[in-house]
């Protein structure tokens, strides 16, 4: 979610979006996942796509990624 910059509002990703990532899971799996990290703080809801909610990263979860992939993303 970092590298496509889902972290503010109008960014967010979809369940669906982010199952096409990882490639390996079925949508309701993400669905689960996100549900978890949500309740921990780590993700949030963002805007409407379509009729799903799409998720974001917070402070928290980005306070907890290694600082060489923060910048590297920043140069994207």
């Amino acid at each position: 979610m970092r590298k496509r910059k889902a972290v503010d509002h109008m960014h967010s990703m979809s369940c669906n979006e982010i199952r096409e990532i990882e490639n390996r899971c079925k949508v309701t799996t993400i669905y689960k996942h996100i549900c978890i990290l949500e309740s921990k703080g780590y993700v949030k809801k963002g805007a409407k796509i379509e009729r799903a909610f799409g998720y974001i990263l917070t402070e928290k979860a980005l306070d907890m990624l290694p600082k060489e992939e923060m910048e590297e993303n920043k140069d994207e």
